[in-house]
């Protein structure tokens, strides 16, 4: 159970960081560097240029995660006192199934905008996933009583709001996803109006771009009225502090996001601005597991 444990927060990590690796890869336009797949130009050690070792450095980088995956599934097979996790571990082998089939949909498709966006949001799956049998996992080493999930609990008064925090977080990752994928970051030169306008017409990039902003102000008020509810409904300790991290990355991100149009898209702050976001909303899930699960906390009774 500890090396299970380890692997999947090592399993997470690694996601994390190649959801700041991809957005990179097309940052740099490295996306077509290599024409075909799984190849690069027939080869597997491709001839060296920064875009190639950009974009053939992601797709090894990845298999390596695609790889640690599969030996956590085979863990969690083989050991009956990993039984409760084979769901997760079944819905985690299907999305690396979706993930590599989107990698390579998006170089035969040239980069079509819906595709990218998908390989995006189902990373974001697989590092939910992880994070939660890491979690799980976590729990059954450390707590006398395991407990079990209630989805009641989440759409209860205390946390229905939360939950809608969450939801509307994730959309909010699929806008921004929209956004980079049409190529909409400069739609509007300025922030934080639109060509000195509040509300501008709402034509082509222009629309895409407005709509995110206006997604992110609702979801930084959203994060806000959560800790508020947080604190009133007393959640546990830890809840309140993870509510607590996430009220400040929602301010940093909404700065990241003006910064990127006024230095006018850098390449490592156009990454930065995904991988805050998806941090953002893996506390805001993290939130969502520590208030659903029904488990005697040492030091922290309060759920």
């Amino acid at each position: 159970m500890k090396f299970f444990t380890k692997l999947f927060l090592l399993i997470t990590v690694l996601i994390y960081i190649n959801l700041f690796f991809g957005p990179l890869v097309r940052a740099t336009d490295s996306g077509l560097a290599c024409p075909d797949w799984p190849l690069c130009y027939g080869k597997f050690v491709p001839e060296y240029t920064f875009q190639i070792a950009m974009e053939v450095g992601h797709r090894y980088y990845s298999g390596s995660i695609g790889i640690l995956i599969l030996l956590g599934a085979i863990l969690g097979f083989l050991n009956p006192g990993l039984k409760r996790f084979r769901i997760l571990l079944l819905a985690s082998l299907f999305f690396l199934g979706t993930q590599v089939t989107l990698g390579a949909l998006t170089v035969l498709k040239l980069l079509d905008p819906t595709t990218v966006n998908l390989h995006l949001l189902n990373a974001v799956t697989l590092l939910i996933l992880s994070l939660t049998i890491y979690s799980l996992s976590h729990w059954m080493l450390h707590y006398k009583d395991y407990g079990t999930f209630s989805f009641h609990k989440l759409i209860s008064k205390q946390n229905a709001f939360l939950l809608f925090t969450f939801l509307i977080t994730s959309y909010q990752l699929f806008m921004g996803g929209r956004v980079s994928t049409h190529y909409a970051g400069l739609a509007c030169p300025d922030f934080p109006t639109c060509y000195g306008e509040w509300f501008p017409e709402m034509i082509g990039t222009i629309r895409f771009q407005m709509e995110h902003r206006w997604t992110g102000y609702l979801v930084a008020l959203s994060v806000f009225i959560a800790l508020f509810l947080g604190i009133r409904f007393s959640y546990s300790r830890s809840s309140i502090f993870v509510l607590k991290i996430s009220a400040n990355l929602i301010v940093i991100q909404i700065a990241i996001g003006a910064f990127n149009v006024l230095y006018r898209i850098p390449k490592l702050l156009t990454a930065l601005h995904t991988v805050t976001g998806v941090l953002l909303l893996a506390t805001l899930y993290w939130v969502l597991l520590l208030q659903g699960w029904n488990r005697d906390l040492k030091g922290d009774s309060r759920a």
